[in-house]
């Protein structure tokens, strides 16, 4: 069941990801084409603040899930590798609760500027277009976030129970996979 919940939601990981990776890709194109009109033609591109500003959340908080899954996110690696056994376990479960802990902390108020939003109708200063998009995608990215870790969890708690266990749901890095 955990094998089954961890492949269904790195599928979501990977398509959050996914639009994360082309938001910063449109961004990066918006801002050349910004400057060439600006420096070639003297006009600037209309609005481009304003959708510099409302995508940035998609490659800000998007990927976070995924990264976290890759074991790509900032970790103490120094003293965690030098760890084995259910003392390993034990720190990445801390680790992963706490993160939960701040994850959950943080989502009232992600959700309350995201239905603040949209109640008042919000809207970006030069071109109006509606803020309430760009906040819905941080609680998006935040759920996503948050289902990572009650895997990672439950992951690490059986591992915890049982250190010799197969290693399922585990993020696990690119680096380390290279190095078995």
């Amino acid at each position: 069941m955990l094998a089954k919940l961890d492949r269904m939601l790195q599928r979501v990981e990977w398509l959050s990801a996914l639009v994360g990776a082309f938001a910063i890709f449109a961004t990066m194109w918006i801002g050349v084409f910004e400057i060439g009109l600006r420096k070639i033609f003297n006009s600037p591109l209309y609005g481009q603040l304003d959708i510099i500003e409302q995508t940035m959340v998609a490659y800000a908080i998007l990927p976070v899930a995924y990264c976290y899954r890759k074991a790509g996110h900032i970790r103490v690696d120094i003293l965690v590798g030098r760890l084995s056994g259910r003392g390993k376990w034990i720190s990445e479960w801390l680790a992963s609760f706490a993160a939960l802990l701040l994850v959950l902390a943080l989502f009232p108020g992600v959700y309350h500027y995201f239905e603040n939003a949209y109640s008042i109708g919000d809207s970006t200063i030069d071109t109006q277009w509606p803020t309430w998009p760009s906040k819905l995608t941080a609680v998006v990215g935040f759920v996503i976030l948050v289902g990572r870790l009650v895997l990672d969890l439950w992951a690490y708690t059986r591992l915890v129970l049982a250190p010799n266990a197969e290693q399922v749901a585990v993020p696990v890095s690119d680096h380390q996979i290279e190095a078995e």
